[in-house]
């Protein structure tokens, strides 16, 4: 690109600007032995933003994401969540993995606890919370992706869609200032797709801020802020939905939205 990627990805919706970065990744660069995942990531969020991330498999997303709370540990350059920057320090990722809450394409819900026991579990034993209080948060986030009445039901009770929506409610039980979200309606059946995105369509509406790698490219167009398109391990173009969707610039986009829409 003729124009700094880091002076696009920082280009906040609105009246945002890069100060009100929450996330900000400057020179990063991921390597698995010889594959290099990323090369030189430079990449903003800002406050109460939704940015979806979307590309081809094998173009980095995922990793780019999970390198936000150390999920994979980069190997060059800066990660700075909330303004502070993400080292080897054992508490310093603590800090930030509590700021940063994580739903995976696989719920990852523990099998012998019931909902209420797998939203509350994380507040209570990391941020010391009472369990009666634990339990109303639970509750009052059941509520929140639409299944109260799930509460006392293990996951092998659920549909595909209701563990997901519970992984979302335990990730916001810890009361994260930022949502990560790796694929998340990629394991489920289509009919049960919808009722995932709403949940997170919700969220954006209440002004969480989120980075989301989605292959639901309706979903994007309607909910990010700004959308990022990756490929080969760079952000190749980063503009708004209309931006990138209707009048993508670079050949690499041109050709993936060819591809898919």
């Amino acid at each position: 690109m003729s124009e700094s990627v880091f002076t696009d990805a920082t280009k906040m919706s609105g009246d945002r600007n890069a100060e009100d970065a929450i996330v900000v990744m400057r020179g990063v660069v991921k390597k698995f032995k010889d594959f290099v995942a990323l090369k030189q990531i430079d990449f903003a969020v800002g406050r109460q933003e939704v940015v979806v991330v979307i590309g081809p498999s094998g173009s980095g997303k995922s990793t780019l994401i999970r390198c936000i709370n150390r999920l994979e540990e980069h190997d060059q350059g800066e990660i700075i969540v909330d303004g502070t920057e993400l080292t080897t320090d054992v508490k310093n990722i603590q800090e930030i993995r509590k700021e940063t809450g994580m739903v995976f394409q696989s719920f990852n819900l523990f099998p012998h606890l019931t909902v209420l026991d797998n939203i509350s579990l994380a507040p209570r034993q990391v941020r010391g919370m009472p369990k009666a209080e634990a339990e109303e948060l639970s509750r009052e986030l059941l509520e929140r992706v639409k299944i109260p009445e799930q509460a006392d039901k293990f996951p092998a009770q659920l549909s595909g869609g209701q563990q997901q929506r519970v992984a979302i409610a335990r990730s916001l039980a810890m009361k994260p200032k930022v949502m990560l979200f790796d694929e998340p309606t990629s394991a489920l059946d289509p009919d049960m797709i919808n009722e995932v995105l709403d949940s997170i369509k919700q969220l954006a509406r209440e002004g969480m801020t989120m980075v989301v790698v989605t292959h639901e490219m309706g979903f994007a167009r309607e909910v990010a802020d700004r959308v990022v398109f990756m490929a080969d391990g760079e952000i190749v173009e980063v503009g708004t939905p209309t931006e990138l969707f209707d009048s993508p610039k670079e050949p690499r986009t041109q050709k993936f939205l060819a591809q898919i829409l």
